[in-house]
């Protein structure tokens, strides 16, 4: 698997070297650069230098700032073997946008999110354009995919999770108690939580808004909620 821009590539250094194969490096060095290869070479890491050609090739048509790593796909985690050990869990029901799902990645490390639950259809996985988009936080989150959203929740509630669905009608953030094992459903970037999801959750979550557009990005939406999640954690 191919992987590129310098956050993402830094990131798997520090993260999995014994999974990088090489990396190449546009002989147009910055100083970002310098300290990638010199991050490499302590872990390790081979790096080779070549034409910017070259590295526009294996990136394909992502932004790669001159730098790509060809490393080793890690696989998906098991949903069942991480759940015994999560207390806070994000399900994302249909995200298509590899640029929503890197960013959703990003909030997930950002508030400690233990593990994202995706569906293996109808939704983008862990493609080199949603590592870009996660700049890294791709590498430190744990993600599974499940064949069905909805025998996951109820895999979550049999194990004392609260399971919250992000949609309208519910109730707002603040009014809801987050203490314990929590998970969060998060819907499609247009459609939402589709109903047979929806119906196996314990309650309706939704952030209030006084302006004029009728709802926020998903990955918007889903770091307000990951912060009120954590904020009351630490009250």
């Amino acid at each position: 698997m191919i992987i590129y821009g310098v956050n993402p590539v830094l990131e798997a250094i520090r993260s999995h070297p014994e999974r990088i194969h090489f990396i190449a490096i546009a002989r147009e060095q910055s100083g970002r650069h310098q300290r990638l290869v010199a991050e490499a070479k302590s872990a390790q890491v081979s790096v080779r230098f070549v034409g910017n050609d070259q590295v526009d090739r294996l990136a394909g048509r992502g932004v790669h700032n001159g730098v790509v790593a060809d490393i080793a796909e890690s696989g998906y985690a098991d949903f069942d073997e991480e759940i015994e050990k999560a207390s806070f869990v994000l399900l994302l029901d249909g995200i298509t946008d590899p640029q929503n799902f890197g960013a959703i990645l990003r909030v997930a490390d950002g508030f400690s999110v233990d593990l994202v639950v995706i569906p293996e259809h109808d939704a983008v996985g862990l493609t080199p354009a949603a590592v870009k988009a996660s700049a890294g936080a791709s590498e430190w989150v744990r993600v599974a995919q499940v064949t069905n959203l909805a025998r996951a929740i109820e895999a979550l509630q049999k194990r004392e999770f609260w399971v919250y669905a992000a949609a309208g009608g519910g109730d707002a953030p603040r009014e809801i108690d987050f203490s314990g094992k929590v998970a969060i459903v998060m819907g499609n970037e247009g459609k939402g939580v589709r109903r047979n999801v929806l119906d196996h959750c314990d309650r309706v979550v939704t952030i209030p808004m006084t302006g004029h557009v009728d709802s926020f990005n998903v990955s918007v939406a889903t770091a307000i909620l990951c912060y009120e999640v954590r904020r009351q954690s630490v009250r």
